[in-house]
């Protein structure tokens, strides 16, 4: 029996049932759901489907010496019929099992995060597996579990003497309760494709698929769009899939041209990187001839040539069995001229696998990595949004106080996010460590810098929301008579951590399009701004957010006042409001809007496009209702002072204090998706700027800039208010 069992149950009771093909469940039923886990052995691999509930089937041991490690392997999957154990067949987890057995003397059961199909490879794929360290030499004695570095050695030490197409590449201790499979929350996948007449060199052999036609780049980009999104993939699920639902939330599909590998110079490149030929480096007992041995076409004898590498990626909480290669096929077929966008439109449509292409073979599948919304790891809690990891102490604390609840990150001392890069093909299971004690501004510019991405538009005085130039807004839209607000946008923002404050970014509007963004985008318009003489002030705070007002170039009437606010509940989520004051009067001009996400390190906007799907374009969404946000609130403030006359330019928000203030509808510019934006008069000919972000209900995050009756700024406030009536 325990050859059939599958590494995710619980009981032996369960395992039993779940073994025994004559057992029969009704539709729904919990345990016909892990009968259907069990039936790996009998189609062609597995795809993820959809997550169980971790409190259920998470492997507890109850053996308190019993340590459970948490293990990423990378595998070529030619040689194995599937990552999970079958009872005849080579699997990854087979093979791995082996390995552990080896290397501890005893079996082990092993559950992978994510399942793949036979020949589909893996450039990170995460298991756990329990582990109870007996002594050899005096049985029964239970020895101190093995370290995480001594596990990664020796697992490898034995996988290698077994075809070696198996690779631990890291341990880590966790949890009892820890779950590799029912921890990840999202999944990557990338899919190969070589463009060109040639066949495919013996290196790239069951590495990629083979297409000899010439492949159309922007069609294939352009059906992407198409299938970004939730949809019903019924046209793009196999036979044999298990999974309840067809419906699933596709929140990245992409193709990208990238050099093809293994990458060697050509002739051409050698030449243009040498070329004098008395280069010092050039280790050559021979002198640089000219050519040796020319076709008659005048390409050189006996050098391959080189396909064009396109590469699919596709990333979602879970995907349907063989989805992945069932769209590439698609895309494929696009790129040949084979299918269009609108065949595209017609297959998602038509909601059944007939209507679609065979699937892409396995061969050029590669699961990337498997994003885990939250870990708990060794007193660290992890949240793993694409690439990027957030982390903050997770020592229990008494429960808050008013004051406490209410505390945010103004200083280094109440705690801070940090982001730690990953590697696109890559993802570790290590821990990140709190960073060294820094200074503030480096905190801040850690937090800040990076490519983010949205939607962006423009607001008259009143609020009202502007439409797009006719001659921006593509033609299908004008066609069809439909108001376009909303920018395309990204801001590519960087900070150097050194103390001499180097501020900049690029306010980049793309062209709009039809669906989601395109990842063929047309820049309309660039903003630059960086800290230097257009900004007359910046006030910021280690979480990211900040609020500065500049010098618009050539007008000496006018000043931006730019709030930068990150979302206190999801630091990769912020907004930025520009108010557009005239300085003559006090008054608002007009002011726009922007809702970005943070995709990923600093790249100067060298790459457009992308499918933003975890926000949408805003200006025609309802406004936020005037009874959410007028009334009574009490607030916790920090606060930055320019009307000194030896306060700098830019100064970090510092102190607290804790504040009542009433908020008045009259005084209130409504915006949609929980913001608003606001003038009031204060003392003495004052007038105060605000914007204010309601992340949860009763819950606001606001910011001011006081002006003086000349026109001087005074102070910025930036503060997290509660709701009395929430008190």
């Amino acid at each position: 029996i325990e050859n059939f069992l599958n590494p995710c149950a619980l009981s032996n009771l369960r395992e039993i049932r779940m073994s025994d093909p004559n057992t029969k469940h009704p539709p729904g039923d919990y345990t016909a759901s892990q009968e259907r886990l069990s039936k790996v052995a009998r189609i062609d691999g597995f795809s993820d489907e959809e997550e169980g509930h971790e409190s259920e089937l998470s492997m507890s041991p109850e053996n308190p010496r019993v340590q459970r490690y948490l293990v990423a392997i990378e595998y070529v999957g030619t040689r194995f019929f599937g990552s999970q154990q079958q009872p005849k067949d080579r699997t990854v987890v087979g093979v791995l099992q082996e390995a552990f057995h080896k290397f501890i003397g005893q079996p082990v059961k092993i559950c992978c995060s994510s399942r793949t199909d036979a020949g589909v490879h893996a450039l990170s794929n995460v298991c756990h597996v329990d582990v109870e360290r007996v002594s050899k030499r005096k049985p029964g004695e239970v020895l101190p579990p093995h370290e995480p570095d001594v596990v990664q050695k020796a697992v490898n030490h034995f996988l290698q003497k077994n075809e070696g197409d198996v690779m631990v590449i890291d341990v880590r201790c966790v949890p009892s309760n820890y779950h590799a499979r029912y921890k990840a929350k999202e999944r990557t996948y990338f899919y190969r494709m070589l463009s060109g007449l040639d066949p495919l060199s013996i290196f790239e052999k069951d590495r990629a698929w083979h297409v000899p036609e010439e492949l159309d780049l922007p069609a294939m980009q352009e059906a992407c769009r198409v299938l970004v999104g939730s949809h019903d993939f019924s046209s793009f699920r196999a036979a044999g899939c298990q999974a309840k639902s067809p419906v699933r939330s596709l929140d990245e599909l992409s193709v990208t041209e990238v050099p093809s590998t293994p990458y060697f110079p050509s002739l051409t490149e050698s030449t243009w990187s040498n070329p004098n030929n008395g280069d010092p480096l050039t280790c050559s007992s021979q002198t640089k001839t000219e050519t040796a041995g020319v076709t008659t076409n005048g390409e050189a004898f006996g050098i391959r040539r080189r396909h064009r590498c396109y590469v699919v990626t596709a990333r979602s909480r879970g995907f349907l069995y063989h989805q992945v290669r069932l769209i590439v096929a698609v895309l494929k077929c696009v790129g040949t001229g084979e299918l269009t966008v609108l065949d595209v439109e017609r297959i998602l449509k038509a909601k059944d696998v007939s209507a679609g292409k065979p699937m892409a073979p396995a061969s050029g599948l590669y699961l990337a990595r498997c994003g885990e919304e939250c870990q708990r790891i060794n007193g660290v809690v992890l949240v793993h949004r694409q690439s990027s990891l957030l982390w903050r102490n997770s020592t229990p604390a008494p429960p808050p106080s008013f004051e406490a609840a209410l505390r945010f990150p103004f200083s280094s001392s109440l705690g801070v996010c940090y982001r730690t890069t990953i590697s696109p093909l890559y993802c570790s299971s290590d821990i990140v460590q709190p960073a060294p004690v820094i200074t503030a501004w480096s905190e801040f510019a850690q937090n800040v810098s990076g490519e983010w991405d949205g939607f962006g538009a423009d607001f008259s005085r009143e609020g009202h929301p502007l439409e797009l130039p006719e001659s921006v807004v593509p033609e299908a839209y004008r066609e069809w008579e439909v108001k376009v607000f909303d920018w395309q946008t990204q801001c590519p923002t960087l900070a150097q951590p050194h103390p001499q404050y180097t501020f900049l970014y690029k306010s980049i509007k793309l062209l709009p399009t039809v669906g989601c963004e395109a990842d063929a985008a047309t820049r309309h318009s660039v903003d630059q701004r960086s800290i230097g003489p257009s900004a007359l002030s910046f006030s910021y705070s280690v979480s990211g957010s900040y609020v500065a007002v500049w010098r618009p170039l050539g007008d000496s009437q006018l000043l931006e006042v730019e709030h930068c606010l990150v979302n206190p509940n999801d630091k990769e989520s912020r907004v930025r409001i520009f108010q557009v004051v005239e300085t003559r009067m006090l008054s608002l001009r007009s002011f726009k809007v922007f809702r970005e996400l943070w995709y990923g390190p600093f790249r100067d906007g060298d790459q457009l496009g992308g499918c933003a799907t975890r926000s949408s374009g805003f200006a025609s969404t309802p406004a936020t209702p005037a009874s959410a946000v007028a009334g009574s609130w009490r607030a916790v403030l920090a606060t930055t002072s320019f009307h000194a006359s030896d306060s700098g330019c830019i100064q970090q928000f510092t102190g607290e204090k804790v504040v009542e203030i009433v908020r008045e509808e009259k005084d209130l510019l409504l915006l949609p998706q929980d913001l608003w934006c606001s003038l009031q008069d204060g003392k003495d000919g004052e007038r105060l700027f605000s914007v204010g972000w309601l992340f949860e209900p009763g819950h606001a995050f606001t910011s001011t800039c006081v002006f003086s009756s000349d026109s001087k700024l005074e102070e910025v406030t930036m503060g997290r208010e509660t709701a009395l009536t929430d008190l």
